[in-house]
């Protein structure tokens, strides 16, 4: 696949087939992805790949953590949205409504309740990415962190397989770090869910929006 092509065809995927990804192709795309460029070739990221009984583990103690309305415990602390990034959030929030429970929807609070816990437990994908770093090396580690999470995008899409970044599940880091081992010196960043996308599914489809260029970019000596 082109690279072009597989930026402007890449999309956050929300509904996955049930099939699980094989060891042997997650372990191809890793091996594409070290590549990635970081900060002084300093390479910060470390990834906890998920399948099987872990996968289902992990999910269970997050609709748990979700149900329970438990209080958040984020190492990398949200930013605060105001302004066009506000909007922004609320702009998608309504395209994934929409495509979710168009008018009409029967039994709506329930089902947006499902989808939101659905949502926390890695878009129900068959397996999921959790991804941290030495706590030392926040916040210029995030740099390299944001390249390496492209480039696993991208390169999923020539496998056939889909991604959705999402940072939901890394709410309970300690928990994480019970499950899967990590140890206290590490900051745990975001999480990926990765699988084979439900092509019909609505959620999957509908329009993305993206700025115009003039809206960010602004040319000197031109």
């Amino acid at each position: 696949m082109q690279v072009i092509k597989a930026v402007r065809s890449r999309r956050s995927i929300r509904c996955f087939k049930p099939d699980p990804v094989p060891r042997k192709v997650l372990e191809e795309i890793f091996d594409t992805c070290r590549w990635a460029p970081s900060s002084r070739n300093t390479q910060p990221w470390e990834f906890a790949i998920l399948g099987g009984k872990v996968m289902e583990e992990v999910k269970t103690r997050l609709t748990e953590k979700i149900s329970a309305e438990a209080a958040m415990e984020r190492d990398i602390p949200e930013p605060e949205l105001r302004g066009i990034y506000l909007q922004r959030v609320m702009e998608l929030r309504e395209l994934v409504d929409i495509s979710q429970f168009p008018p009409g929807t029967e039994n709506l609070d329930e089902k947006r309740a499902e989808y939101w816990i659905r949502g926390g437990c890695f878009h129900d994908a068959p397996n999921g990415i959790i991804i941290y770093m030495e706590r030392d090396l926040y916040p210029k580690g995030l740099l390299g962190i944001g390249m390496i999470l492209q480039t696993i995008s991208l390169v999923a899409l020539a496998y056939g397989l889909a991604t959705c970044h999402t940072g939901r599940v890394v709410n309970w880091p300690d928990m994480l770090r019970e499950l899967l081992g990590i140890p206290q010196s590490k900051s745990i960043v975001l999480g990926i869910a990765i699988g084979y996308p439900l092509p019909g599914a609505p959620i999957n489809n509908f329009v993305r929006q993206r700025q115009p260029l003039e809206s960010f970019v602004h040319w000197h000596g031109f």
